[in-house]
């Protein structure tokens, strides 16, 4: 009866300690932080997001996004300089393997120098939205490449300056959505 006893606890503990290592696996692969490859060097743009899976069934799964934006300071001929620095956060969808979509915002403070025309400077809070489509390539286990393409516009913006046209300054045209693309690397942990 002892023997018995005892070879049942090891089994249970056993059991127990194979399971909770299955569950540590599956939750180090559930986080990871990505970052752009490109648009610091397109756009001027740094932005790195932190990934946490919030459901997965089969190929379905469902990702929160959270990270900042930075727009480094830079001369927009028919605007003045711009920069801005904002907090991100999306949501992605993956519908088979590693093809997504991917919807997110940008919230922030915009700021724009010298403007072309009036030659004032504008501060106020940007939401900019975006959605993208793209595929997940993984790699050596940890590591990953998405890239992405999608469109992009501005929906509010608490201080608005005048937006020209080109650089004659003679048709204000205001946000228009842009197209965009992406290559984000990431590392799960």
């Amino acid at each position: 009866m002892k023997k018995s006893i005892i070879l049942l606890l090891a089994v249970i503990f056993m059991n127990t300690a194979i399971a909770q290592d299955k569950d540590r696996a599956t939750e180090l692969k559930t986080s990871a932080v990505e970052i752009d490859a490109l648009w610091p060097f397109f756009p001027g743009v740094f932005r790195a997001h932190y990934t946490r899976t919030l459901w997965q069934k089969g190929d379905l799964k469902g990702d929160l996004l959270l990270g900042v934006n930075i727009d480094f300071p830079v001369n927009r001929a028919t605007e003045g300089r711009f920069a801005d620095y904002s907090i991100v956060s999306g949501y992605r969808q993956y519908f088979w393997k590693g093809f997504h979509v991917e919807f997110n915002q940008t919230t922030g403070l915009g700021v724009l120098e010298n403007h072309v025309s009036t030659g004032e400077t504008y501060r106020g809070f940007d939401w900019l939205m975006s959605g993208y489509i793209g595929y997940k390539f993984e790699f050596a286990k940890r590591f990953y490449i998405i890239p992405q393409f999608g469109i992009a516009g501005v929906v509010y913006k608490s201080n608005p300056w005048p937006i020209f046209e080109d650089e004659t300054l003679t048709n204000e045209v205001g946000e228009t959505p842009f197209l965009l693309g992406s290559l984000r690397f990431g590392i799960k942990f």
